[in-house]
C-alpha cells in the first residue's frame, strides 16, 4: 500500500530542512566572500565571479558524477539494502580519487581560458590567483560530496548539515583575517578568502570521514574491505547515471561562465552590477539546492521501494515546498532591493551611484522573474535524477541551450545591451522548466531501473 501525502510531506521535510540550512550556510558563506571582497576592491568583486564560476565548472562534472553515488545509496535505503548503501559510497570514493588528476590539470587549462577572455591585466591577474587556490581546494570537494551522498541518501542529513554549518562559520571567521591580514600574517586580499575557502572545506571532510569509520556497518576491518574494495560492475553503473548528471551541471555552470565572461568585456558598471545581482540571486539559489536534493533523495528512496505513486507525490510535495519558499524570497528581495544593492556598491566604483542602481534594480527584477522557473528545473529536475533520468535531463538542457539560449545570448551581446542578455537567460529557464516539468508529468521516468536487484543482496 502506498504511503500517504502526510506521511510524505514528514518524510520531505526530515531530510529537507538540514539540507536548506546547510545550503543556506554555503550561500551566506559565498555572500560574505563576495560582500568582504566588494569592501576590499572592485578589481576583487570583479575577478571573484568569473574565476569562482571557472573553477567551479572546472569541479562541477566530476563532483556531480561522485555525488550520484549518493542517488544510488538513496534507492538502496529505500530497498532496505543497507550493505548495499556503504558499497555505494565506495565507488563514490573511489570515483573521487580518479578525480584528483583531472582538477590538477584543469589549473593550466583555466589559466588559458581566463587569458583567451582578456580581461583587464589587474582583473586577470586577480583572476588567475584565485582560480588557483579555489581548484587546489577543491580537491577535497568529490570526497564530501561521496560522503554525504551516504548520509544523505540514508536520510541523516543533520550530519551534513552540522559539517557544513562548522566549515563555513570557519570561513566567515578567517575571511577578513586572511583577507587584509593581521596579527603574523600578511595582506592576502581576494587569494586570503581562496585560501580561506579551501581550509573549511578540508575541515568538513575531515568530519564527514570522522563518523564514517563509525559507522556499524563499517566497524570492522572486514566490513570495510567489502565496503570499499573497488566493484567494476558497481562503479560503471553510477559512471553510466552519474555522467550525464555531471555533463547537465556542467554544460548548466559553462553556460553561465560564458555570460559573466561576456560581461566582462562590457563596461566596468554593466560587469560589476551584474555580478553584484548574480551574488544576490545566489541567496536563493543556495537553499532551493537543498529542496532540490530532498527530492532526489526522497524520491530515489520511493522508487527502491518499488513506489512510483509516492515518488510522484514526494516530487510535487517538494515543489510546492520550494514555492513557497521562493515566494518568500521575492518579496523580501523586492522590499529591501535597495538596501541589499546598497551593501553590495563598491568603495572605490567609478560609476555613478544612480546608474550602479538603475541597473541593479532592473536586474534583480529579471532574476525575481525567473525564481518559480529555476525552483521547477531544480526541484523537478532533482526528482528525475532521483528516478535515474538523467539521460532525458542531459537531452533537454542541449537543445534549450544551443538550439536557442546561445544564439539569443550572442545576439542580445552585440546587438542589444546587459538588460536584453538577463531578459534571454529568463527566457532560457522558463523553457528548461517546461521540458523537465512536462517530462515529469508524462511519467516515462517511472520505468527506469537504477539499482541491480542482484546488488541488493548480501551484507558485509
Amino acid at each position: 500500500m502506498s504511503v500517504s501525502n502526510k506521511t510524505l510531506l514528514k518524510d520531505v521535510l526530515h531530510v529537507m530542512w538540514p539540507l536548506v540550512f546547510a545550503m543556506a550556510a554555503n550561500t551566506l558563506m559565498m555572500f560574505v566572500d563576495r560582500l568582504f571582497l566588494a569592501r576590499y576592491s572592485a578589481i576583487s568583486i570583479q575577478a571573484a565571479v568569473p574565476s569562482g564560476i571557472l573553477a567551479f565548472i572546472a569541479l562541477a562534472f566530476l563532483q556531480n558524477v561522485t555525488a550520484y553515488s549518493g542517488t544510488f545509496v538513496a534507492q538502496y535505503a529505500g530497498s532496505g539494502a543497507r550493505a548495499a548503501c556503504a558499497r555505494a559510497m565506495g565507488q563514490g570514493l573511489w570515483l573521487a580519487v580518479l578525480c584528483l588528476p583531472i582538477l590538477a590539470v584543469s589549473i593550466p587549462l583555466g589559466d588559458w581560458v581566463l587569458e583567451l577572455i582578456g580581461h583587464a591585466p589587474k582583473v586577470l591577474a586577480q583572476e588567475k590567483s584565485y582560480y588557483l587556490v579555489l581548484t587546489i581546494g577543491n580537491m577535497s570537494i568529490p570526497f564530501i560530496a561521496a560522503v554525504s551522498g551516504f548520509y544523505s541518501g540514508l536520510g541523516r542529513t543533520r550530519l551534513v548539515m552540522v559539517a557544513n554549518l562548522i566549515g563555513n562559520a570557519l570561513n566567515i571567521a578567517l575571511d577578513p583575517w586572511f583577507i587584509w591580514g593581521g596579527w603574523f600574517l600578511p595582506e592576502m586580499g581576494i587569494v586570503g578568502a581562496g585560501l580561506a575557502t579551501a581550509l573549511s572545506q578540508f575541515v568538513v571532510l575531515c568530519i564527514l570521514l570522522f563518523f564514517v569509520f563509525r559507522e556499524r556497518h563499517l566497524g570492522t576491518l572486514q566490513r570495510m574491505k567489502v565496503a570499499f574494495v573497488f566493484k567494476p560492475q558497481l562503479i560503471c553503473r553510477i559512471i553510466r547515471f552519474g555522467i550525464p548528471s555531471g555533463a547537465h551541471v556542467f554544460l548548466d555552470c559553462a553556460t553561465f561562465t560564458v555570460f559573466v565572461f561576456l560581461t566582462g568585456r562590457m563596461c566596468e558598471l554593466d560587469f560589476a552590477v551584474s555580478n553584484i545581482a548574480f551574488s544576490i540571486n545566489h541567496l536563493i539559489f543556495g537553499p532551493l539546492l537543498g529542496i532540490a536534493m530532498a527530492s532526489t533523495i526522497v524520491v530515489g528512496q520511493r522508487m527502491g521501494e518499488g513506489d512510483t505513486s509516492a515518488a510522484t507525490r514526494a516530487g510535487w510535495i517538494s515543489l510546492g515546498l520550494a514555492a513557497i519558499y521562493v515566494l518568500l524570497c521575492v518579496i523580501i528581495i523586492g522590499l529591501f532591493c535597495t538596501p541589499i544593492l546598497e551593501i553590495f556598491l563598491p568603495s572605490d566604483a567609478t560609476f555613478s551611484r544612480d546608474a550602479y542602481f538603475a541597473l541593479g534594480k532592473t536586474l534583480v527584477a529579471i532574476f525575481l522573474g525567473w525564481a518559480f522557473f529555476d525552483a521547477v528545473n531544480m526541484v523537478i529536475g532533482g526528482a528525475l535524477k532521483g528516478a535515474g533520468d538523467t539521460r532525458y535531463i542531459l537531452r533537454a538542457i542541449i537543445v534549450i541551450l544551443f538550439g536557442f539560449w546561445i544564439p539569443a545570448l550572442f545576439i542580445a551581446y552585440f546587438y542589444w545591451g546587459i538588460v536584453e542578455m538577463w531578459l534571454s537567460l529568463l527566457i532560457y529557464v522558463a523553457f528548461l522548466a517546461s521540458a523537465y516539468g512536462i517530462r515529469f508529468v508524462l511519467g516515462k521516468w517511472k520505468n527506469i531501473r537504477l539499482i541491480d536487484s542482484t546488488a541488493t543482496k548480501g551484507n558485509p
